[in-house]
């Protein structure tokens, strides 16, 4: 398995990360709000604060990782230099991530 896959298994254990990483398999590029992202809500935080850690965290982590371009003055992200790498597992979790859901 690749270091990439490694790094791309990390980024996804977080759902508001997947969550945009499957939106940049159906249109990239995308808002960079996670009020745009199908993404359950986190009942113990406050939209506040999770907007907070969408941008300082889950945003960086990505464009760290080169899964996205991230444009944080002009609010959008897009596919990133290693997208390509990994598009087919994406695909492939986003096809049965509902399932994957309710796996315990």
């Amino acid at each position: 398995m690749s270091q990439v896959h490694d790094e791309l298994y990390e980024v996804v254990s977080n759902v508001q990360r997947r969550q945009l990483l499957f939106a940049l398999l159906e249109d990239s590029p995308k808002p960079d709000s996670p009020e745009e992202l199908d993404t359950p809500p986190d009942s113990t935080k406050s939209e506040e604060s999770i907007r907070i850690e969408y941008r300082h965290v889950h945003l960086p982590k990505l464009d760290e990782q080169g899964f996205i371009n991230w444009f944080p003055k002009m609010n959008y992200v897009e596919q990133g230099p290693k997208f390509d790498e990994v598009e087919s597992t994406l695909e492939l979790l986003a096809e049965h991530h509902k399932e994957l859901a309710k796996v315990k």
